[in-house]
């Protein structure tokens, strides 16, 4: 029974060691949809969606930078309308584990909602995240990935904070 178990253990391991072997130098192209909300903010927009095109290359196995572009779709505090907005993001991350199918990572973000807001200045509408996302691998080279974070608003006199839904599917080579 002790030889079953541990053969079984060996099997185990070594099949989560088939995915997730992400390395230095290689990169990741991420699709990835979600909701955000303003938090502290008496005009919340009461949520927008969002889609995230990210491309993201690995400078070490735990630690990845990257870009992406977004386009976010509002409605208008009062219920009415809707608008697409472009919106971009700079971000690293970095990952709890490297030879797992399920690698949890934590993650920085700058994150500009508007480059041209009609109020306000630029960095009105910049936020500095930090969150916590995991990468579910169902190919070596695919995965999975959901995660949250919380946004600091820019802006010295706000107490705006951006609270962010994402999930979406990754392509690594």
């Amino acid at each position: 029974m002790k030889k079953t178990c541990a053969v079984a253990l060996v099997f185990l391991l070594w099949g989560f060691s088939l995915f997730a072997q992400v390395e230095k130098g290689d990169s990741e192209i991420g699709f990835m949809g979600y909701y955000s909300t303003m938090i502290g903010t008496p005009n919340s927009s009461g949520g927008t969606g969002s889609i995230q095109f990210s491309y993201g290359y690995f400078l070490t196995p735990r630690l990845q930078i990257g870009i992406g572009p977004q386009v976010t779709f509002s409605q208008g505090f009062d219920g009415s309308g809707g608008e697409a907005n472009f919106s971009a993001s700079a971000f690293f991350n970095f990952n709890l584990t490297t030879r797992s199918k399920t690698v949890p990572y934590l993650f920085g973000q700058w994150y500009q909602t508007d480059f041209s807001p009609d109020t306000g200045n630029f960095t009105d509408a910049a936020f500095l995240n930090v969150g916590f996302g995991v990468r579910n691998f169902f190919t070596e080279y695919a995965a999975i990935n959901s995660a949250i974070s919380y946004g600091f608003a820019f802006a010295s006199e706000s107490d705006d904070g951006l609270l962010l839904i994402m999930s979406g599917l990754s392509f690594f080579f």
